[in-house]
């Protein structure tokens, strides 16, 4: 249970944030950092609209994470068969970290390796978890989103935050009910999780929907103890099988460990950390967010 704790007058959050403790983690998932959206028209919910391609949505994604953390604190997880074509866009970005996975084992691992790295450095750092294949528009309103969580972090360090979003479709799983504002921090709008819900009736679906239940959008804001600390319980073999890597980061056996850690590592995803009910949930506005590419799929098959 969340400890109670007083109220917070309201605030600038882009004023009061502190930044540099603030770490960025960027997921590529093993993906190449171009991509364009489907160009046939096809029903959507009312005000969704896909963002302006002016740039690809990975260097946004890059550019977003130099905005919220210090340089030298900002890290992007790529595969080994990846570096050559993500080079573009890494080289506009200054002082970005690179983690380069052998294999790609799942978004678990992707998560997990760079998490163990900030955690031994600074197990307090807040870390902010942006994957790549989302489509974000009005970038100012949602890294004032972003910093929003940052800040309830600050205030609550024991609480994790995971960013969610209104679907475009009434998609089967992964729904997840708000439940009360977390002590606190109502005024910055973070709630607790009331419960999630997968494998839904379509009389289910269409509750969900119309009452602005949230999906997942795989971002979190937590302490990077705290994430740890939740990975343990959803995600245990995963965090087993990295953490001999613990005390050869940045060792010259680091490379070979790596590579014999990675043939044996059980390939897993972030679902059961998106569901742990420790979680509290920040909903980002209808406008800022828009599907990835999973849930542009089900816009076309619909």
């Amino acid at each position: 249970m969340l400890a109670q704790v007083s109220s917070i007058p309201r605030l600038d959050v882009d004023r009061d944030v502190q930044s540099s403790r603030v770490w960025t983690v960027v997921l590529t998932a093993d993906a190449p950092p171009a991509g364009d959206w489907p160009r046939r028209r096809v029903g959507r919910r009312p005000g969704f609209r896909p963002p302006l391609r002016t740039a690809s949505d990975a260097r946004r994604t890059l550019e977003r994470a130099a905005r919220l953390a210090p340089a030298g604190q900002m890290i992007v997880v790529i595969t080994r068969r990846q570096v050559a074509v993500w080079e573009g866009e890494l080289s506009a970005v200054p002082s970005i970290r690179r983690i380069v996975q052998p294999l790609y084992r799942g978004r678990a691992a992707e998560l997990l390796l760079p998490l163990l790295t900030i955690a031994g450095q600074d197990p307090s750092a807040t870390v902010v978890v942006l994957p790549t294949d989302h489509r974000v528009d009005h970038d100012v309103r949602f890294l004032r989103y972003l910093r929003r969580a940052v800040w309830a972090v600050a205030l609550r360090p024991e609480v994790p935050i995971l960013i969610g979003a209104h679907p475009h479709v009434a998609v089967a799983d992964g729904w997840i009910e708000p439940g009360a504002p977390v002590d606190g921090l109502e005024d910055l709008a973070v709630h607790t999780v009331k419960r999630f819900v997968d494998e839904a009736t379509a009389a289910e679906r269409r509750r969900l929907f119309e009452a602005s239940a949230l999906v997942s959008t795989s971002i979190f804001v937590a302490r990077a103890g705290t994430l740890l600390s939740l990975a343990q319980r959803t995600l245990p073999e995963i965090l087993e099988a990295l953490e001999p890597l613990q005390a050869a980061f940045g060792r010259p056996e680091e490379p070979l460990l790596c590579e014999a850690v990675y043939e044996c590592m059980p390939r897993g995803g972030l679902g059961p950390l998106e569901r742990a009910p420790e979680l509290a949930v920040l909903a980002l506005p209808d406008a800022v967010w828009c599907a990835p590419e999973r849930e542009r799929l089900e816009l076309l098959a619909g």
